[in-house]
């Protein structure tokens, strides 16, 4: 993992999900997933919004041309 993701988790584990910067004020979650092909599980701080009775939960590389790291093959963890 990033260690820009690793500042941000770290902040919102302290801050009871409030963290400031550039994200200060939007509704983050820490999304617990498993890796498709690896098992491995991963925390990754994802942005969402209430759409329809659900959730749309979405994340960005700030503009870069690619999709975040491990977005496009995960499933959620089930407990």
């Amino acid at each position: 993992m990033s260690d820009w993701n690793n500042k941000i988790i770290d902040e919102f584990r302290a801050n009871e999900g409030r963290i400031g910067g550039p994200f200060e004020g939007a509704p983050l979650l820490l999304l617990h997933t498993v890796g498709a092909r690896t098992g491995q599980e991963r925390v990754n701080p994802m942005m969402y919004l209430p759409v329809d009775g659900g959730y749309a939960v979405f994340a960005s590389k700030a503009g870069a041309p690619s999709n975040p790291t491990g977005t496009t093959t995960c499933w959620p963890i089930r407990r």
